[in-house]
Formats: structure tokens, sequence, C-alpha cells
């Protein structure tokens, strides 16, 4: 059973390489994004009297590589714009009437990474799959008789490297939900700020869950080795999927997760005391935090979801809790909010956990989180039964 453990936690480890070169000591990432300008070469010039054709400008390519780390990257930019040029091709002479090609620029970033065009805001690649080339910026064509011998110009614009985060848990609420403190409460050991004011986090920090075990659970359990990793996100406000208060910048974060856990008070939630941003109850907080999910990636929602009911120890009315559970754990729960704030596509709730994160009451929420895991990322048995025989001499 040890051996299957670790065979579980392994991509979790990885994980750990990848973020200890990737944030800082404290688990705090300070940057998630790197500008950069690339150029494709120029197409080389022809030489029309003898046909002569001029050389192919190089491409811009980036290529996903393990060992590459964000923190290279930007220590490589040193706060400036890193520019990413490829060669030109040379023009036609009468002793080499066919130009040379420009050689490409071949650009290892992390994998994992986004290459959004600055400008137009659209993706031009994701680099998911280590060690494979993504053309970024398309080479200028060589002059000859096809174009009229006019070379073209290789591509040239600005475009954003975004790093996306890639936990096991990815924690998501409103300000002041008390999101940093279940983290405290997960992870003792970490050094999280802890206020009473909300956005307390500004930036994703990541920590590591390594202790499941509750104290009535025997010593000899094999599930020591058990690691999970969860990333606090800063609180989300309405309009987040549309950027509200950087909302995307944080969201993207959620997109590789796999498991979300979503952080509610159960006192309700109220941005300020303006008339614009009114008072919201619990259950309207889920709802509203749904619909920014939905927005932003219709996939996050069909990701399993526990509701950490938090605060529960400055409500002295178990009814009212109880009544809340017993509504989420209803398929149609979205129905009985007004049509205004009703998500098209309701979250996928697993469970609904009342907590007191201040007091460090978490309930069952560690074994939910492990059980929940387990069976999304269930241990297959090796198949022997079509293996051949050998005979060892």
């Amino acid at each position: 059973m040890r051996q299957a453990w670790r065979s579980l936690t392994d991509p979790v480890r990885l994980c750990q390489k990848f973020y200890i070169s990737t944030v800082s000591r404290e688990g705090v990432v300070s940057c998630d994004r790197l500008r950069l300008f690339v150029r494709a070469g120029n197409g080389g010039q022809g030489l029309q009297r003898f046909n002569g054709v001029g050389g192919n400008g190089g491409d811009v390519i980036m290529v996903g590589d393990p060992k590459m780390t964000f923190e290279t990257m930007l220590k490589k930019a040193k706060g400036r714009v890193l520019k990413v040029q490829a060669q030109s091709g040379t023009n036609s002479s009468q002793t080499a009437l066919v130009g040379s090609n420009g050689k490409p620029k071949i650009l290892n970033v992390p994998v994992g990474v986004d290459v959004v065009n600055t400008e137009t805001k659209l993706l031009v690649a994701r680099c998911s799959r280590p060690l494979f080339s993504y053309k970024i910026a398309r080479g200028g064509r060589g002059a000859c008789a096809e174009n009229c011998f006019q070379a073209t110009t290789g591509e040239q614009f600005f475009v954003d490297l975004h790093l996306k985060l890639h936990p096991n848990i990815g924690l998501v609420g409103f300000p002041n939900a008390g999101k940093s403190t279940l983290m405290k409460a997960l992870v003792p050991d970490k050094r999280i700020k802890i206020a009473s004011y909300p956005f307390t986090t500004v930036k994703p920090q990541i920590g590591y869950i390594n202790h499941f075990k509750s104290e009535s659970e025997s010593a000899d359990d094999d599930d020591d080795s058990f690691s999970m990793s969860i990333a606090d996100l800063p609180g989300l406000i309405e309009g987040a999927a549309l950027n509200r208060g950087r909302g995307r910048d944080f969201l993207k974060h959620l997109e590789f997760s796999d498991i979300l856990l979503m952080v509610v008070d159960v006192l309700g939630f109220k941005l300020d005391l303006s008339f614009s941003n009114p008072y919201r109850t619990a259950l309207e907080t889920v709802a509203l935090l749904n619909i920014e999910l939905e927005k932003y990636d219709p996939a996050l929602v069909k990701k399993p979801t526990i509701i950490a009911l938090n605060k529960i120890d400055l409500l002295n009315d178990q009814q009212k809790v109880d009544e809340f559970i017993s509504i989420l754990k209803k398929k149609n729960w979205s129905e009985m909010l007004p049509e205004e704030i009703r998500p098209s596509r309701p979250l996928f709730i697993k469970a609904v956990i009342p907590i007191a994160a201040r007091d460090r009451r978490l309930g069952n929420l560690k074994k939910e989180l492990k059980l929940i895991y387990k069976r999304t990322h269930p241990l297959s048995a090796p198949n022997f039964g079509s293996a051949k025989k050998t005979v060892l001499a």
C-alpha cells in the first residue's frame, strides 16, 4: 500500500520541485507574467534579372522545456522586455542565386505557460507538451517569381508569457471569507498573512498539505507519504471573469487544479458600504462565484468542488447551517435563487462542510479532500496477462 501511495504522490513532488524554483521561499508567486518582443526574420531580396531567389526568414519557435523555470526567464529579462529575434534570409547574388534561409530562433520556456498576443489578447500558443515545438512568429518569404520578387517581412509583435499554477487544490472565494485563515489551518508551518480586512492576500501563494491523519486514526496508517499542493488566490469580486479586480489574473491559476475548495462566509458578504455592492447571503455567494467561474471557463464548474462554510463559530444558529447544507445537496439548488443570479451550469458539488478556520476546527475537510482526490485519480493495477513469458538463460 505504501508503494502505491508513493506512485500517487510522485506528480505532487514534481510540482513541488517546479514551484520551489518558480515562487519565493514563502510560496508567494511574485510575478506570473513576462513580456517578450518576438521578431521573425525577413525574407531576402531576389535577383530578378537572373531569376535569383532570396532566402526565407527564420521563424520564432518556443519549446516546452521541463528543466526551464519561470524564475530563470525573469532573471534573464532583468525587469525589461525580452527581445527574441530570428535571422533574416540572405539576398540572392550573381555568385549565389539562391539565398540561404535564416536560422530560426528557438526559445526554451517552462512547460505549461500560455503565450498571449499583448495587443489582441488572443492566445498564440499553449506550451503544455514537454519538448514540443510551437511556432510563434512566421518568417518572411524570400523574393521569387511567385511574389513578383517582393520579399516579405517577418511577423513581429509583443507577447506575454503567462505562468499558470498546477495545484491539487484551488482556494476560491470572496474577500474576507477566511481563505488565508483556512490555508494556515491546513498548512500550519507556512507563514501566511492574516487580517480582519478584505484583500489581505494580494498575490497567489502555494502550500503543501502533508498531514492527513487525525488523532483518532491508527499510527500504522499507510498514508504518511501522501501530499497535496494547495493554492490560495486573492479574493474574487463580482465581475472577476471580466477582469474586474484583476480577476482573470487569479482565475487562470484554477485551470489546472484537481479540486476546487470554495470558502463561503456563513454570515454572507458585502464588499463595501455603497449601494452598488449589495449584501449577499451565503447561498447567493455560492451562486455568484459559480457564475464567475462559468463565465471565465465552463470547464471549471465541472471540477469536483467542496464548499467550506466558514465562521460557524460566529453563528449561534445551527438550523441555518443545516438548511444551507440541505439546499446545496440538492441537484436543483440553483433553481431556488432569483433568475438574475442563477448559474446556467451549477457547480459539481461533492461535499458541504461547516468549519471554523480561526479555531482550526475543520471537521472532516481533510478526509474529504483526500477521498475526492483518490476517486478522481484512481490507481490502476498493472496488467501482466498479455505479457510474454521469457526464459532467462
